[in-house]
């Protein structure tokens, strides 16, 4: 979603600059099961072109229709959409459910709106609040993590800091959620915002840029994550094998110096040299990595952990945790393409807080296991 995200926010930086009116289409409520969640979004301009999709593609032409409504008279829509599944599945399309869609003029100029596009433009994560309702004028506050300075304002000191607790306890969450909140205002009136998250994309760190590797980084790339490899190896850690991804050319002893991790970073251990993967990971398991896969098999794993402790080394039980090994989720995966998918499919269950599990016979489908 981040991806898809950025293409909609260029698409209004671009109206802007053109001087285009456009509208902001935003999930902010689902009930039941549905294609998209919230904070999907989708972007209607002028001339009725649109960017990124808010469905499976079975309200998008309606949502146009109703977004030139927007246009003309300035005041936000708040549209609910009842998915029922002859509608649903007749067009082949989506899940039935509830979909709760709020549509607003995006405004040429407004502080809030401006800081939240710089922070998704500058990959800086940070928290968007805006109150529901039908209105001409939105009430709106950003909220950047980096410093916690808000800007904008919801014109409620009192429902202010309500928002403000919330945002920072979401902010201290490992993937926080888009959602709208009800809160009570100062005369007590219940008032729902949409507190919208912007994470930027999560950084993948590849140790070995050897053949494998190269489906590893495709796929990562694919699915917006920022990806870096890293081998000393000149030859093979090339722009040609590894387009799209940054590639450090580094040997064990460099890390320290060229390395970055914190703790949002995933990383994989694919050197297929023990020596490199065992100083590999004296490097990342003390990091603040939130995962460390580590190809090959529990065997391989235990003995490059017993020579790490000969040499005085012990890692802690929680540094112990993040690490995955064998890697990846249990598909029967053998070739480097099917072993890839395997790598991505556990990083992304792992980001979202999913087990990986199969889906057949499930009720909910989008809940977190750990939520």
């Amino acid at each position: 979603m981040v991806e898809e995200q950025k293409r909609v926010f260029e698409a209004i930086r671009k109206a802007q600059v053109e001087n285009k009116k456009s509208v902001l289409v935003t999930v902010v409520e689902v009930s039941g099961s549905a294609y998209r969640r919230e904070g999907a979004k989708m972007l209607v301009d002028e001339s009725g072109k649109t960017t990124g999709m808010i469905s499976g593609g079975c309200l998008e032409s309606d949502v146009a229709e109703v977004a030139k409504e927007v246009l003309e008279t300035g005041k936000s829509v708040l549209k609910t959409y009842v998915m029922d599944e002859d509608l649903v599945w007749g067009l082949g399309l989506g899940c039935p459910g509830t979909v709760h869609l709020f549509m607003e003029l995006v405004p040429a100029e407004e502080e809030a709106f401006s800081a939240w596009i710089n922070a998704i433009e500058t990959d800086q994560e940070g928290m968007m609040a805006t109150v529901v309702e039908e209105s001409q004028s939105s009430r709106r506050l950003f909220v950047p993590k980096k410093d916690g300075n808000s800007v904008g304002t919801i014109q409620d000191s009192y429902l202010e800091q309500q928002i403000k607790d919330t945002v920072a306890k979401k902010f201290a969450e490992r993937n926080p959620k888009s959602e709208t909140v009800p809160y009570k205002d100062e005369a007590g009136n219940q008032v729902d915002v949409f507190l919208d998250v912007y994470q930027p994309p999560i950084p993948l760190l590849i140790f070995g840029a050897g053949h494998d590797a190269i489906p590893v980084a495709r796929y990562a790339v694919s699915l917006g994550m920022k990806t870096t490899v890293i081998d000393q190896r000149l030859y093979y850690n090339s722009e040609e094998r590894f387009p799209g991804t940054n590639r450090i050319i580094a040997s064990p002893s460099q890390f320290a110096d060229n390395v970055h991790i914190d703790d949002r970073t995933y990383v994989i251990v694919m050197n297929h040299h023990i020596e490199r993967d065992r100083d590999t990971l004296k490097f990342v398991l003390p990091s603040d990595a939130c995962y460390v896969g580590v190809l090959g098999p529990r065997k391989r794993r235990v003995k490059m952990l017993e020579a790490i402790k000969e040499e005085g080394i012990e890692f802690s039980s929680s540094q112990l945790a993040r690490m995955y090994n064998p890697i990846g989720l249990d598909i029967g995966a053998s070739t480097p393409e099917e072993i890839a998918i395997s790598m991505m499919s556990e990083i992304i269950a792992i980001q979202k807080g999913h087990t990986g599990g199969f889906l057949q016979g499930a009720e909910h489908i989008h809940e977190a296991q750990n939520a």
